[in-house]
């Protein structure tokens, strides 16, 4: 197993801003799901619309970690890459 690091460290701000981000996404997916609910309440609209959102919101959220630590990765490479011309 390669024992190279990413170099991607978890701080306090970076995980505030993932949690706004993916807050972000999760309403902008409830959003676009009420339409798509069989109801006429808008609170059971509301509520099933934001439950639908969930997973979308956790796999964005992954996407997200996965982007960071593999662009903090590509960086790190290719700033070694430079430092050994």
């Amino acid at each position: 197993m390669s024992k190279v690091s990413s170099g991607y460290k978890v701080t306090a701000k970076s995980a505030v801003i993932d949690i706004i981000l993916t807050a972000i996404a999760w309403l902008l997916f409830t959003l676009w799901f009420r339409p798509h609910v069989m109801s006429y309440q808008p609170t059971t609209v509301f509520f099933w619309a934001g439950f639908t959102a969930l997973p979308a919101a956790a796999t964005f959220w992954l996407c997200l970690q996965m982007f960071k630590v593999t662009f903090k990765h590509q960086q790190k490479v290719k700033q070694e890459k430079a430092d050994k011309e």
